[in-house]
């Protein structure tokens, strides 16, 4: 019997099913770019709603779903100074459909809080960095001071008696960071999100809250709230009648807080990569950029490298601040 024509079929056989396979998996490699992501992603905010970092989300959010074409919800999980919700995310499956959203509070915990449930450098992948926002100073309009000089002088005639709310520890923060730039002695009450700082504020339960333009914008706009100064080198082009802090009287006080994206950590470079060109996108539209200038903070969008950095740097900073402050992690 003549094998070779068996052979001969056989050989056939397996370059016609390699062929296949190849002209499979050449069809794949496009549709493999396009998994993520494979269905709805939820960014978390560990605030309660209304506040500053929950606006932004909503708005990349939005459009992140316009992109993708799959849903991206907003989830609330206040609790704790954030440590709640970006325990959430710490402990979900590197797959990039869950997110954290956050400001600076969120690298402090670790110095402030003891027994944190995550490590905030090795637990969280940095993806974008979304924008930066300086500090206001704001008053309601039952405290007796129309510039940031009568509300020092007021405090010091009042020591303790003035309270400013926080909603995380970037506000709690920028409150101390004030306290000993002035040589005053406030009252810090803290709560679970800025919505409630500014309910609060609305009703004169508390007279003070350092925070960004995104939280209180409008009723700066209706004259609900007073800014008394803002917290950076120049003024800001959405509220130029706002002196800065130097030009008030009092020189140094120069800080802000950052907004920034994070996935649990071990997810791919390449799902990391996806959202932070989606958000990127997202930001580099002018309608966004307008829109994030109106309300007093500026869209960054940077390298997920980039803000890996930034991370670790800021970290060391707060890290730093804290201990030289004595401040004891409760």
């Amino acid at each position: 019997m003549n094998s070779k024509p068996l052979l001969g079929t056989m050989f056939s056989r397996l370059c016609a099913c390699a062929l296949g396979l190849s002209f499979a998996f050449a069809l794949a490699s496009p549709l493999q770019a396009q998994e993520y992501p494979s269905g709805p992603v939820t960014i978390i905010v560990p605030y309660a709603p209304g506040g500053a970092t929950d606006n932004l989300a909503r708005v990349v959010a939005n459009q992140l779903s316009e992109i993708w074409g799959k849903p991206v919800l907003v989830e609330n999980k206040p609790g704790a100074n954030g440590i709640v919700g970006a325990g959430v995310v710490a402990n979900a499956k590197p797959d990039g459909q869950t997110l954290l959203l956050v400001v600076p509070g969120h690298l402090m915990n670790p110095n402030l809080f003891a027994n944190s449930p995550y490590d905030v450098l090795k637990d969280f992948t940095p993806i974008t960095q979304i924008a930066t926002s300086p500090w206001l100073v704001v008053a309601n309009n039952q405290v007796a001071a129309s510039n940031l000089k009568e509300l020092i002088a007021l405090a010091k005639a009042q020591p303790g008696k003035l309270a400013f709310g926080s909603s995380e520890p970037s506000t709690w923060l920028a409150g101390k960071f004030f306290e000993q730039l002035a040589g005053v002695e406030l009252l810090n009450v803290p709560y679970k999100g800025a919505s409630t700082v500014v309910t609060d504020l609305l009703g004169n339960n508390i007279q003070l809250m350092f925070t960004t333009p995104l939280s209180v914008s409008s009723y700066l706009s209706s004259g609900k709230l007073r800014a008394l100064a803002v917290a950076s080198s120049t003024r800001m082009a959405s509220l130029p009648d706002i002196p800065t802090a130097a030009e008030a009287g009092l020189r140094g006080y120069e800080s802000g807080a950052w907004y920034g994206l994070y996935g649990p950590a071990r997810m791919s470079e390449k799902i990391t990569n996806q959202i932070q060109q989606g958000v990127a996108q997202v930001l580099s539209e002018p309608q966004t950029r307008d829109r994030l200038l109106a309300t007093g903070a500026t869209a960054v969008g940077s390298s997920s490298q980039t803000f890996a950095e930034f991370t670790a740097s800021e970290f060391s900073k707060y890290q730093k601040l804290i201990r030289d402050a004595k401040i004891e992690p409760q």
